[in-house]
């Protein structure tokens, strides 16, 4: 069910309580909570939109890097198709009381993006997904190699990436957030990542294909 918390809204009011206004909001856990039961529905459908492709992306259990992880949201999901998944994010108080909570540390190791590149081993993760987070990076060409390095041959980047039409600004307002908008978008980010050697192998639109897709949510894999 798309509107369906796959974190507690007690634990994800708990996480609040441990992040700057900024990180908070950028964890998207204002649009898990809000009051208006369809922007919160539209919030959770991406979500559970990447939780439904991931067996598309894992031909054998191996390992998954949720990068940019946030809340910690996927790994549950993630781990019902993978041995393990390497949580990754510049702010880790938010995934690391997840873990805690669900009793997950032997099979989710969280780390930021530097430890990260430093550690992994070449061909050593089945799947990238990177949900909500490519469209906040400046370099993504070096974040998209660093991805290709990890992976291994046959692996997939699974990621869910606003559109920013007029349909995202609208939702946006409607839900009482303001300030900047993304450098990029979906249709940038593609394209950069077509440039960058990666081919788009699916692609879902929501909530509906056109000009009301305020996500999109997709499957690329190296050439």
């Amino acid at each position: 069910m798309p509107g369906r918390f796959l974190i507690p809204r007690e634990t994800l009011q708990e996480m609040a309580g441990l992040l700057s206004e900024h990180d908070r909001d950028e964890m998207a856990i204002p649009s898990y909570l809000h009051r208006n039961p369809a922007l919160r529905r539209m919030a959770w459908a991406r979500i559970h939109e990447v939780v439904r492709l991931m067996p598309r992306c894992l031909q054998a259990r191996g390992a998954v890097l949720d990068f940019g992880c946030g809340t910690g949201v996927l790994f549950e999901s993630a781990l019902q198709h993978a041995e393990r998944v390497y949580g990754v994010d510049v702010v880790l108080d938010a995934a690391r009381l997840w873990v805690q909570r669900r009793d997950l540390a032997d099979r989710v190791s969280l780390m930021t993006p530097e430890e990260a590149w430093r550690t992994l081993p070449d061909d050593s993760v089945d799947l990238v997904i990177a949900a909500e987070v490519l469209e906040h990076i400046e370099d993504l060409g070096e974040t998209l190699a660093a991805f290709r390095r990890v992976l291994r041959p046959g692996g997939a980047l699974l990621s869910s990436l606003p559109t920013e039409n007029a349909a995202y600004r609208f939702g946006r307002k409607l839900a009482g957030f303001e300030g900047h908008y993304h450098k990029d978008d979906a249709a940038s980010i593609d394209r950069k990542l077509g440039a960058a050697g990666w081919s788009r192998q699916l692609q879902r639109k929501i909530p509906a294909p056109g000009p009301l897709a305020i996500y999109e949510v997709s499957i690329y894999r190296p050439r």
